[in-house]
């Protein structure tokens, strides 16, 4: 080829450029042109193709490809190839003579794989975009260690190609060595097998809230990586956690909780053992005209408890539990269709534990809201039942309670 252009160029060269020099400069250059002019074309269909996605209601994964540029890195990837194949054809290398052609032929190697680099990392990246869409996993400890082996192979075979080695020798050396490589990349096989299992068994995804106080951990998972998993707690610190250690140790996952859309509030409050007594027919009648009461006071003397004296099984803290629960029970912000109730815990030397049990919003600050008022009303009924609820100072010179 070359010697057909020199043929169509006066023998006196071009430009004061002589007539070998001339054709080669023109070659070098109608065989960049086209091959960019390849690249362009390539390109253009790869956005047409592009757009299609984008009318067949594949709008999503168009977007994560333009995202990553997807199409104009396997564009790219023509230059380098057309080069590869065509310089051989078009400069033989008894003519530019060995050196030269051996210094070319490695130059293009490396651009190949600077650019098949690029293509493959982005490649990787988008694979990811599209599984994390479709499935909602996080698989960043799969795409770092994608990226390693990618970036592994890749290296290899630029070496082997620069030093005219076979890529399988310098793998064979790396084997011999195994045992140091282990030793410098154990987090990170230690990290890969830890985000296969969290992958595959759904234990863990970015949102979720975290609690694992061996690693001073309590807040929202940001990140999860190859060896690192980063949490922001909620003072707005960040703990780093080696990835593994969420399989190793045991750790709480909230999201459980958002899921099923109920958190669970378990409170009690400690009763004055003292302040507990049976109820006398006045203190029935009063509280009977309770809505809250009235129809649990009735159905107890109806049964006649206590034979004689129907209200004298009847206390002011059975009474008082049975109003709680009809407040939770009535409570708007309590989830009725998960399980709510009062009950007594086992007494101890501080007084009679009541607890509260339901579930109510997962919403953080309206969460602590019903909390609050909940446990408002709670401790400024206890005294209308004629109870006290306990606190260290009460027994230490109080003042007696006043039955209202």
């Amino acid at each position: 080829m070359q010697k057909i252009i020199a043929k169509l160029i006066p023998q006196e060269g071009v430009l004061g450029i002589e007539n070998n020099s001339a054709a080669s400069a023109i070659l070098i250059c109608a065989v960049v042109i086209a091959t960019y002019a390849i690249t362009y074309a390539v390109g253009a269909l790869m956005r047409r193709f592009s757009a299609n996605l984008k009318i067949q209601k594949f709008e999503r994964e168009a977007q994560i490809l333009s995202k990553h540029r997807m199409f104009k890195k396997l564009a790219d990837l023509i230059p380098p190839v057309v080069f590869l194949i065509l310089i051989p054809m078009l400069f033989p290398r008894e003519d530019i003579g060995d050196a030269l052609f051996v210094a070319v032929e490695k130059i293009l190697f490396l651009y190949f794989y600077i650019v098949l680099w690029i293509f493959l990392s982005g490649a990787v990246d988008t694979f990811n975009d599209l599984i994390s869409a479709r499935s909602h996993k996080y698989m960043r400890g799969f795409v770092q260690m994608m990226k390693l082996t990618v970036a592994m192979v890749v290296v290899i075979m630029a070496v082997s190609t620069f030093i005219d080695k076979s890529p399988f020798r310098i793998l064979a050396g790396l084997g011999a060595s195994a045992a140091v490589m282990m030793l410098v990349f154990k987090d990170a096989i230690l990290g890969f097998v830890a985000s296969v299992q969290l992958s595959a068994n759904d234990m863990l995804q970015c949102g979720d809230w975290i609690s694992m106080p061996k690693y001073g951990a309590d807040g929202v998972v940001t990140e999860i990586g190859l060896t690192v998993v980063k949490v922001k707690n909620w003072d707005n610190t960040i703990a780093n956690l080696p990835t593994y250690a969420l399989v190793s140790d045991s750790y709480i996952n909230w999201r459980g909780m958002y899921e099923s859309g109920g958190r669970r509030v378990m409170r009690h409050i400690l009763l004055d053992v003292h302040s507990i007594r049976f109820c006398d027919g006045g203190e029935l009648e009063k509280f009977s005209k309770m809505p809250a009461l009235k129809d649990y006071i009735c159905e107890s003397l109806a049964r006649g408890d206590g034979g004689g004296e129907p209200y004298s099984l009847l206390t002011n803290a059975g009474l008082f539990r049975k109003y709680l629960e009809w407040y939770i029970e009535n409570n708007p912000r309590t989830i009725k269709s998960m399980t709510h109730f009062v009950r007594q815990l086992q007494p101890t030397e501080n007084g009679l534990p009541l607890e509260l049990y339901f579930f109510t919003t997962t919403e953080w600050i309206e969460y602590e809201k019903v909390q609050s008022d909940t446990f408002d009303f709670v401790i400024a009924s206890a005294p209308q039942f004629g109870l006290r609820v306990f606190q260290a100072e009460s027994d230490i010179g109080g003042a007696p309670l006043q039955e209202s």
